[in-house]
C-alpha cells in the first residue's frame, strides 16, 4: 500500500509560487516541477507541465513521452505569446505500477531520493553546471554542493535539447521512501537532515510538516515544494470477533448425544440376552 503527502509553499523571499505538483495516487502518479523565469511566468510552464503529464498518462502515454509532450505544449505556448519567451520549468516525475514498483523520469534539477534502512540516496541525475563539471571530472562531489553552478540550468522543459529524457526504474520495500522535490528543499537543508527527520516522525504527514517547518526555519529563500511517499506491507489483523460463531465453529448440538444415551440400556439388554442364549445351546 501507497501512502503520500505533497506540500508547496511560497517560502519567505518569494513574491510568488512558480511551483506546481501533482499528487494522484489513483493513478500512481506524482510530479513536482520548479517554474523558472520569475518575471516571464515560471508558475504558468509549471502548471502547464503538470497538467499535460497527467493528461498525457491518463490517456496512456509512456512517463518519458508524456514529458517530451509537456515540453512541446510549453514551447508552443511561448510561441502563441511573446511575454512568455522564456518562461520554463524543472520536472520529476514517478508513475507506480500496481505494486511498488515504480519509473522515475526528470529533467533540470528537481530530485528523487530513496530512503531506506541503508540511509539516503539521491536516484536522479541535476541537470545544471555543477554536475556537468562533476562528471567531467573537473570538480569533486563535495565541491557540487558549493559551486555556484548549482544554479545555473542546463536542462529544462520549455528550453530542452536533451535527445531522451532520463529515466531510471525501482522499487520500494516495506516502509521505504520515496521523496520528490524541488531545490527549495534539497538547497536549503541536507541529506541527511531530511533523512532523519523522515525516519523520527512518527507519520507521513508528520515527517511531511517538520521538513516544512525545518525550511522555514533556515528562511526559506525559494519555494519549497516535495511529495513524501512510502510503501507499506498490508497485514491483515486477526480479530477475536473472526472466531465467533458461526464462522469458525458450529454451537454444540446435545440431540444426538442424548439419542445415543437413550439407545444404551435397549443395547445392553439384547446383549445379555444373547449371551444367555448361547449359554443354553452350548
Amino acid at each position: 500500500m501507497l501512502e503520500s503527502k505533497s506540500i508547496s509553499h511560497q517560502g519567505i523571499v518569494r513574491e510568488r509560487n512558480e511551483d506546481s505538483y501533482i499528487n494522484n495516487e489513483g493513478l500512481g502518479l506524482w510530479v513536482v516541477a520548479d517554474g523558472v523565469g520569475g518575471s516571464v511566468h515560471g508558475d504558468i510552464a509549471s502548471q502547464l507541465a503538470c497538467q499535460t503529464l497527467e493528461r498525457k498518462v491518463r490517456q496512456g502515454s509512456e512517463l518519458s513521452q508524456a514529458i517530451i509532450d509537456a515540453d512541446s505544449v510549453i514551447e508552443a505556448a511561448v510561441d502563441g505569446d511573446e511575454s512568455l519567451f522564456g518562461m520554463a520549468t524543472t520536472i520529476v516525475a514517478c508513475r507506480f505500477d500496481a505494486y511498488h514498483q515504480f519509473q522515475l523520469a526528470w529533467v533540470g534539477d528537481s530530485r528523487a531520493y530513496l530512503l531506506d534502512q541503508a540511509g539516503i540516496c539521491q536516484i536522479s541525475s541535476d541537470h545544471n553546471h555543477a554536475n556537468d563539471l562533476f562528471i567531467s571530472g573537473l570538480i569533486t562531489a563535495e565541491e557540487v554542493q558549493a559551486h555556484s553552478g548549482q544554479h545555473e540550468l542546463t536542462q529544462a522543459l520549455g528550453q530542452m535539447t536533451l535527445s531522451k529524457v532520463p529515466m531510471s526504474l525501482g522499487e520500494l520495500h516495506d516502509k521505504d521512501y520515496l521523496l520528490l522535490c524541488t531545490d527549495g528543499l534539497s538547497g536549503v537543508i541536507t541529506e541527511q537532515e531530511i533523512y532523519q527527520i523522515v525516519t523520527e516522525s512518527g507519520s507521513i504527514a508528520e515527517a511531511s510538516d517538520n521538513l516544512l517547518a525545518r525550511v522555514l526555519e533556515e528562511g526559506a529563500p525559494d519555494n519549497v515544494t516535495f511529495s513524501l511517499i512510502q510503501y507499506q506491507e498490508t497485514r491483515p489483523e486477526i480479530k477475536a470477533s473472526d472466531f465467533q460463531e458461526p464462522s469458525y465453529r458450529l454451537p454444540f448440538d446435545q440431540r444426538p448425544y442424548l439419542k445415543h444415551l437413550k439407545s444404551r440400556p435397549m443395547l445392553l439388554m439384547l446383549i445379555f440376552i444373547s449371551i444367555i442364549v448361547l449359554f443354553l445351546f452350548i
